[in-house]
């Protein structure tokens, strides 16, 4: 029986695990789909659930901890909507957005000290370099770049 080989994403594979490979591509994404989903309603009923300790931090503005109270409810919430487009378009760019947001908020919400202040400030600044300078240079799947193009007439590849 002969069997057929087939490249697939620079693999060689048996033909017939590419309709497998397809499925589990599929099903992967309708997965993420549902979890985004789900993540938009969470966040939703989150924010309606922010009514109390906004009014708990009004009514008391020097009480202790209620605007750090309120400030954790509110980075929760941006994180799930940092999570939400992480989903919906993964890319580098928005992992290292929720990075930022959870160091962030591990440093105010948190009693830490301060070496475990001056590591997170330095997190920061190393995820805002990587941000600014080495994702600058990446090419994106949205951006077209002119060496990369590809001559819609013939086929062939423009090397301008």
């Amino acid at each position: 029986m002969k069997q057929e080989w087939i490249q697939i994403r620079g693999y060689t594979m048996l033909k017939k695990w590419k309709k497998l490979r397809n499925l589990m591509d599929h099903v992967s994404e309708v997965l993420e789909v549902i979890l985004s989903v789900i993540i938009i309603v969470v966040v939703v009923i989150a924010i309606f659930f922010l009514k109390t300790p906004f009014l708990e931090y009004l009514a008391d503005p020097t009480a202790s901890g209620a605007l750090l109270t309120f400030i954790t409810y509110v980075l929760n919430i941006v994180i799930c909507v940092e999570l939400f487009k992480v989903l919906c378009s993964p890319g580098t760019e928005t992992v290292l957005d929720v990075m930022m947001f959870v160091i962030v908020r591990h440093m105010i919400v948190h009693d830490t000290t301060a070496a475990e202040n001056l590591l997170t400030i330095l997190g920061v600044a190393m995820l805002i370099v990587i941000k600014k300078y080495v994702l600058q240079n990446q090419w994106h799947p949205g951006k077209k770049c002119a060496k990369d193009t590809i001559d819609e007439k013939d086929g062939s590849e423009n090397t301008d």
